[in-house]
């Protein structure tokens, strides 16, 4: 007598995990949707995920070996991010005077907030997705000039604080990859 038993809906459509450059994104929200900050913390948010993700694939490449294979258009990104970098250090390094660096995931990040803003999504898995794509097209095809960023990047931030011990870009990256990887396993 199944006449009367209601038919129990299909379940939907299971959401797909955080990619690592998502999850990095949702450490810096503070809990605040991504698609209702103002482009200047927008694009903050993306340089923070873009410095750890930058950080990550330097010192563990081989735990993104899988995702190089499909990054034939991230290249040109990561090309483009790689020549704003130097274009930026050689310009201020012809005016020490008033040197600004620009790193590598601040270009990332302005680039991402900026596409974002003018395509009208700004939720944090499309977030995810580009930083990936264009951290890992940088970092990976790039990474004798990422070496140089990290080791300039490491003095900057050790001589900002000499009270703390020296930053460590690798290790923290390291970290935060260990900690995403984590909690992905099942308990």
């Amino acid at each position: 007598m199944n006449l009367f038993r209601r038919k129990q809906p299909p379940p939907g459509p299971i959401p797909a995990a955080p990619t690592f450059g998502e999850w990095l994104i949702r450490q810096f929200t503070g809990g605040q949707p991504t698609a209702a900050m103002p482009f200047p913390h927008l694009e903050r948010v993306c340089s923070n995920a873009g410095l750890l993700l930058c950080g990550a694939a330097f010192a563990r490449p081989d735990a993104f070996g899988h995702d190089a294979a499909g990054l034939a258009p991230a290249s040109r990104e990561g090309a483009l991010v790689a020549r704003r970098t130097a274009d930026g250090f050689k310009a201020s390094l012809a005016d020490r005077a008033n040197t600004v660096l620009a790193w590598p995931w601040d270009h990332m990040a302005t680039s991402i907030a900026w596409t974002a803003s003018r395509d009208g999504d700004a939720s944090e898995p499309a977030l995810g997705r580009a930083l990936t794509t264009i951290a890992l097209g940088y970092a990976l095809h790039h990474r004798e000039q990422l070496t140089a960023v990290v080791e300039l990047w490491q003095q900057v931030a050790a001589g900002i604080n000499h009270d703390a011990p020296p930053p460590d870009l690798q290790a923290m990256g390291r970290d935060m990859l260990a900690a995403f990887e984590a909690g992905r396993k099942p308990a």
